[in-house]
């Protein structure tokens, strides 16, 4: 098993510790943390022992989020290097792990869409260094956080602190998010790539815990759609049946999606 000493494996979510924990135990089951941190709601207690729970104030909102990972994470992990994760994302293949990638300060999957291309916040290794050098009164404008570091505040970063950003290949070996893998990748971030990261048995089976909402949501229509393009109908399927059961706009997708899953003889 892939030993990690030196690294913290956090997740904070006051809304789907559930799902957290699913996630966690992933990473837990392909790799040793020095610590694995999941900071929720103060009335929640870990089903695994490897997980230690840190109540945190509930997060209202994306901002609640971003301030939290950007000014106060470095209090609640004692690792050199902490990797952020969130209940959509987890390791995937352990043996991608390359050592190289503690010597940098920030390690994320690509971005397609901008520049620089480095990167996702959803799973992301960060090093002791950027989370002190996060205090710096100067950066104020948290939100999205992975924006805020790596785009809006990363010359700053860079210039007055020292901080190093991974490159872009050795990104594309750590993680994916918006753009398809080309190669094994240490893990990932986005339910509309769980057909990527879960067999059909443990999709299955993770949707029959999956929260309403979640599926109901513009990533559970891309992850539809991705399972349509690959033949898991079983997931598809399971996915449109809670869609339909939704408003007019959702019924009326289900069917559009349900045709597209008929037109590839998948539907029964």
């Amino acid at each position: 098993m892939l030993n990690l000493p030196d690294v913290s494996l956090a997740c904070l979510d006051t809304r789907h510790p559930e799902l957290a924990v699913f996630a966690m135990q992933h990473c837990l089951d392909q790799a040793r943390f020095g610590e694995a941190v999941l900071l929720t709601v103060a009335d929640y207690a870990s089903p695994d022992p490897r997980i230690r729970v840190q109540p945190v104030t509930c997060l209202r909102s994306v901002a609640d989020y971003s301030a939290f990972i950007v000014k106060s994470l470095g209090a609640h992990v004692r690792g050199s290097h902490v990797l952020v994760m969130q209940w959509d994302s987890f390791i995937l293949d352990p043996g991608a792990w390359d050592p190289a990638f503690l010597e940098f300060d920030y390690l994320g999957a690509p971005w397609p869409h901008r520049a620089p291309p480095v990167g996702n916040g959803g799973f992301s290794l960060r090093s002791r260094r950027l989370l002190d050098a996060l205090h710096d009164p100067d950066i104020r404008d948290l939100q999205p956080e992975d924006y805020c570091i790596c785009e809006l505040y990363r010359d700053r970063l860079e210039g007055t602190h020292g901080i190093r950003f991974a490159p872009l290949e050795l990104a594309r070996r750590f993680a994916f998010e918006l753009e398809a893998p080309n190669g094994p990748t240490f893990g990932f971030h986005g339910l509309f790539n769980f057909h990527r990261a879960l067999s059909e048995p443990d999709l299955l089976a993770w949707l029959d815990r999956a929260p309403v909402g979640l599926l109901c949501s513009m990533q559970g229509r891309r992850l539809v759609k991705n399972l349509i393009r690959d033949g898991r109908a079983a997931s598809a399927r399971k996915i449109l049946q809670v869609r339909a059961r939704g408003g007019l706009k959702l019924r009326l997708d289900a069917i559009k999606l349900g045709s597209l899953l008929a037109a590839r003889r998948l539907w029964h």
